[in-house]
């Protein structure tokens, strides 16, 4: 988009220096903006993206849940602090979560 732009700046400043006229000014623009794909179709290709995406999160959640039992878990055994398992609880589900939306992104 910002090649276009630039091209775009190109014309506006030839057409002022008077080396292309109004007429192949509209010309250009018109034909670098119909060069530009429709959002309507961009989004169409990449709705089929986003759910394969979505589709692939609900094991990951799941997985994050059954992780975040084990470690609280583990941890309430092993020491016996409720504290200490909470805050590795919480430590493990930001982690995940991160890990989350990272994969979202691609």
């Amino acid at each position: 988009m910002t090649a276009i732009l630039d091209d775009m700046r190109r014309l506006d400043a030839a057409h002022a220096r008077g080396e292309i006229t109004a007429v192949d000014l509209a010309a250009a623009k018109a034909k670098l903006l119909d060069s530009v794909p429709d959002a309507s179709e961009a989004s169409r290709s990449a709705a089929p993206a986003r759910r394969a995406r979505r589709a692939t999160i609900w094991p990951m959640l799941l997985l994050c849940v059954m992780v975040v039992t084990i470690c609280a878990g583990a941890a309430l055994v092993l020491t016996g602090d409720l504290m200490l398992s909470a805050t590795l609880a919480i430590t493990v589900l930001a982690a995940i979560t991160i890990m989350l939306f990272r994969q979202l992104d691609g």
